[in-house]
């Protein structure tokens, strides 16, 4: 036989955890042939003397939606060793969409996810309206990665409700249509359907997400879609207080279990957090009769750090107050900020207890600046510029906004700041690694090199995981959570989709260590360069090599199990 691709004499970590070893891999059709000692004529050889052989990487929680549009390659993913994505989530995207809405849509990822309304309005060509038709407008454009695809409830319930959308459950009519609507886009190969139930989370101009607006009812019929065809996950966010849950939050988490039949449900929140340390635990420990019934949260191997810009200012508006900066012209911004009553508000908000950026905002540093004036302030904390200006935290972090016509960035901490207790948790088998937001806030931080980070960071210079156990979590694990049967093991049979990496050299800078400007309408995001990654291939085609593309697009939608 002449296999397509044979590596030769690599370390193989095949993402079950079991020790590495030294041998062969035959790649035909897409698939592995063969594995150990393997002679024979290949159409092309690699030499992996020195370097490891692994599964790809499957990104459980990304928002690549809109990018997909301009960017099928996804190489900020695929550059660090990502052969599978999956999108879609939070229950917001770009379809299903009509004409009529399409600025509102955008709108909204610009206010929850921090994507530039600019680029998306550059960038997408809008050759669809339907999930279906975006799916087939994706395919069409083709992909170097591959791409599992939520349905977000959001759109959906916009596509029936309209205006309403964000004002009302629907009716039992309107809950059939749009249950016909996600069972036309399952069928047509989305891989579930994502919501956002907390209201920290919001929408244009502050107003509630579409999703926040579905009830119980709403909810089982949906889920129900999916028990009816036996296949599909589902993603929400409910934790409204990150890791510390209520037993009213973790129900609605129980009603999509049961109503889908068991299906699978990913869901955000298992992070540390300063103000209350042992909260992660003991919200692991109230989650796992959820997990034994098919339930994951998911959390970060990073810190989590967030830029704070009071143009959008996404960190902080899940108080109520920020809501009604969100979206608005430059000047009247300016005159929310000035108002004192506006700023009682908005302080005694963000100081009532269960906000996500209540504990850390007064640590936030100065980062950027236009003004010259405020040169001094560069990197110091608004805790600090206050005791300087002898004034109260919350109205310097205002007034100095104010002072730099609102362009000023901070930048903080927000969650999972503990080096220590991160290190357990990246071991931890009661949560899925994600939330790394690939595609999301793209110009405040960079999370998608996570796989390079991990085998670099915490696996070479802190030892905290063996690279075996961290090569698990990020492959096997994910595929068996999410029903990916054919990929996130090396093993005969399985997808070729592997990274090929020095583990004595693999790495990536954090936070991120470059700016690019390569957005559509000049837009820029933020990036780390991967380091060791010698190949990344997907289907058995290698498609980033020593960092570059390949010029290969082999990758496809897919569906799970």
């Amino acid at each position: 036989m002449t296999y397509d691709v044979l590596i030769k004499g690599g370390t193989i970590v095949d993402g079950t955890g079991a020790k590495g070893f030294t041998g062969d891999v035959a790649i035909q059709g897409g698939r592995i042939v063969e594995i150990g000692d393997i002679g024979g004529a290949a159409k092309r050889y690699i030499n992996a003397d020195g370097l490891v052989v692994a599964p790809g990487v499957i990104d459980v929680h990304t928002h690549y939606d809109a990018q997909l549009c301009w960017d099928g390659v996804l190489e900020a993913s695929a550059s660090h060793g990502t052969t599978t994505v999956v999108q879609g989530n939070c229950g917001i995207g770009v379809a299903p969409c009509r004409p009529k809405d399409r600025d509102i849509s955008m709108h909204d990822l610009v206010v929850l996810e921090g994507m530039s309304f600019d680029s998306m309005k550059a960038g997408i060509n809008w050759e669809f309206e339907t999930f279906p038709q975006y799916l087939d407008f994706v395919r069409r454009r083709g992909l170097g990665i591959n791409v599992a695809a939520f349905v977000p409830l959001g759109p959906l319930r916009r596509w029936e409700l309209g205006d309403e959308a964000n004002k009302r459950a629907a009716t039992p009519e309107e809950t059939t249509r749009i249950a016909a609507n996600l069972r036309e886009a399952m069928q047509a190969g989305a891989f579930g359907f994502s919501s956002t139930m907390t209201k920290r989370q919001t929408g244009y101009q502050g107003k509630p997400l579409p999703t926040q607006l579905a009830d119980a009812s709403e909810l089982k019929t949906y889920a129900g879609v999916l028990k009816e065809l036996g296949r599909g996950v589902m993603q929400a966010n409910v934790i409204e207080s990150l890791a510390r849950p209520t037993d009213e939050e973790l129900a609605k988490i129980d009603l999509l279990i049961d109503a889908s039949g068991g299906r699978t449900v990913t869901f955000s929140g298992a992070f540390y957090r300063a103000d209350d340390p042992e909260a992660i635990e003991k919200m692991l420990q109230k989650c796992a009769p959820l997990r034994a019934k098919g339930a994951v949260p998911q959390s970060t191997i990073m810190p989590v750090t967030i830029e704070v810009d009071f143009r959008n200012v996404m960190p902080l508006a899940d108080v109520d107050a920020f809501k009604e900066t969100l979206n608005r012209p430059l000047e009247e911004q300016k005159r929310i900020y000035a108002d004192p009553a506006w700023r009682a508000r908005a302080k005694a908000g963000l100081l009532e207890g269960r906000k996500m950026f209540g504990t850390t905002w007064m640590n936030c540093i100065v980062l950027r600046h236009t003004s010259e004036k405020l040169r001094p302030l560069l990197f110091k904390t608004i805790t600090e510029i206050a005791k300087e200006r002898n004034a109260d935290p919350f109205n310097t972090m205002i007034d100095i906004a104010l002072e730099d016509n609102l362009e000023i960035k901070l930048l903080g901490e927000m969650v999972n700041n503990d080096h220590k207790k991160l290190g357990q948790h990246i071991k931890d088998p009661r949560i899925l690694v994600g939330l790394h937001d690939g595609g999301a806030h793209v110009d405040t931080f960079f999370q998608a090199g996570f796989p390079t980070y991990m085998l670099g960071h915490w696996v070479r210079d802190e030892k905290t995981i063996e690279l075996e156990h961290a090569v698990k979590r990020m492959t096997s694990e994910p595929a068996d959570y999410l029903g990916f049967t054919d990929r996130g093991r090396v093993a005969v049979g399985k997808r070729a989709d592997l990274m090929i990496f020095d583990p004595t050299t693999v790495g990536s800078a954090q936070p991120a260590d470059t700016v690019l400007h390569d957005l559509p309408a000049g837009g820029i995001h933020l990036y780390s360069r991967p380091h060791g990654m010698s190949y990344v291939m997907v289907d058995g085609q290698v498609l980033m090599e020593a960092g570059k593309h390949t010029g290969a697009m082999p990758g496809q939608i897919v569906t799970g199990s």
